[in-house]
């Protein structure tokens, strides 16, 4: 069950000054019974300086406007019934067959402490429209709090239940966004133009309270140490850093990895407490890019999308080389590229130790960077005066297009590490009557 009450109040003078207020008080019985209710509110202020005096009679500016907003809002994240124990009469659990009695069962381990998820943005935005909208630019800026995060953690087998919802703890993110458009050439006389539209963003976030449940998953995962990274939750710390012990390479006279412990200490034994944030998978910077183009029936749209910055653990790679069972057909660098003999410089370990499963390391975390043409579309337009007196057709368009077209990309792309390179061209033939 759900019950709500909501409350706006606007105001703007003059359309120069812009303010609004909303306030929303929300209930629901999906949250523990000390918890179901919440209030959510929000306030913007909006200022468009081309209604200013010294900007009004600006020809070449469109539209300039500043606007700011702080805003809570709540997020329900798991199902109906998770903040209860819910049971349910089945035949199946009757523990006793000579018994007429009908068994329960437990459908969902309660958690009556569950809390609405909370999240308070600042956001600061400037728009801006230039030379009768051939250039136009929004540039975004905001900080999100989220108290009560919540999250699914992970349960021992013998409990019954594979997760259990809980409030994990705060978390800070902070980021920008940008986007441009431009337009070199317009002409409407002949149907042409040509548009340049490119948009990016940046995002960190940061653990600030973590919840004990979220520490306990912490100790699992250090000491059930796989061999692919397990997440870490820290304090001060992004939900998407790659935790791996550091390592030195390859040692040229044993073929064993060199780790680094903590205390900066060389070692060849691993140990997963020495494990330390390396790389991160969210990007420094990604985006796309759009440019669009027609001109008297032809045209033409390509679409790039872009990323740098981060970081990703190849496990593909420690798959196909290191972890590879070598009864089997394996890559041929098994063979070629593993240290063999004293004195090799490889990248991969001793190929006598296959039988000792490769952990975790800071060998495998890669730079993450692409650029990739994601779709391109090449048309033509029959002259619509000739197609409605000759052919009795309102339109009649013949498309072509492919889908990842170039790629341009920092890692190898192996199977298994993302989807194989596909390539394919469609063409098509568009009607109206």
């Amino acid at each position: 069950r759900a019950l709500g009450a909501v409350a706006t109040l606007g105001y703007s003078y003059d359309y120069r000054y812009s303010a609004d207020f909303n306030i929303r008080i929300d209930g629901s019985s999906q949250f523990g019974k000390d918890n179901r209710f919440a209030p959510f509110w929000s306030a913007g202020l909006r200022w468009n300086m081309k209604k200013e005096s010294w900007l009004r009679n600006v020809k070449w500016v469109d539209d300039v406007v500043l606007r700011a907003s702080y805003g809570v809002t709540g997020t329900q994240g798991f199902s109906p019934y998770q903040s209860r124990s819910v049971y349910t009469y089945t035949n199946l659990m009757k523990p006793y067959f000579s018994s007429n009695a009908t068994g329960t069962e437990l459908v969902a381990l309660g958690n009556s402490n569950l809390k609405w998820q909370q999240t308070g943005t600042w956001n600061v935005g400037l728009e801006l429209s230039l030379l009768k909208g051939r250039f136009t630019t929004r540039a975004e800026y905001y900080i999100k709090n989220t108290k009560n995060s919540l999250a699914q953690i992970t349960l021992a087998p013998s409990v019954g239940f594979a997760s259990y919802p809980e409030n994990m703890g705060n978390l800070e993110t902070k980021g920008v966004e940008l986007n441009f458009s431009f337009i070199p050439y317009r002409n409407l006389d002949k149907d042409a133009y040509w548009m340049i539209t490119v948009n990016g963003s940046h995002n960190e976030e940061k653990l600030k309270k973590i919840s004990d449940a979220l520490r306990h998953m912490n100790e699992l995962n250090t000491s059930n140490e796989k061999d692919k990274p397990l997440p870490m939750y820290e304090e001060g710390e992004s939900q998407t850093r790659i935790w791996v012990v550091r390592s030195l390479g390859i040692d040229p006279m044993t073929g064993d990895e060199l780790l680094l412990t903590r205390n900066g200490k060389v070692t060849s034994e691993y140990n997963a407490i020495d494990k330390i944030p390396y790389g991160d998978t969210e990007p420094k910077w990604q985006g796309n890019i759009n440019t669009a183009f027609n001109y008297k029936g032809f045209g033409a749209n390509l679409s790039f999308n872009y990323k740098f910055g981060g970081q990703v653990y190849n496990q593909t790679l420690v798959d196909k080389i290191e972890n590879a069972d070598l009864r089997y057909n394996v890559d041929k660098r098994v063979l070629q590229e593993r240290w063999q003999k004293p004195g090799d410089v490889a990248q991969f370990k001793n190929i006598a130790n296959s039988n000792l499963t490769t952990l975790p390391t800071s060998r495998f975390v890669q730079d993450k960077k692409y650029i990739r043409l994601s779709s391109v579309t090449l048309s033509y337009d029959f002259n619509r005066e000739w197609i409605k007196k000759h052919l009795h057709m309102n339109m009649l368009r013949f498309e072509v297009s492919s889908s990842d077209f170039i790629n341009w990309n920092s890692i190898r792309q192996e199977r298994g590490l993302s989807y194989p390179k596909s390539w394919k061209i469609d063409f098509s033939l568009k009607a109206q009557f």
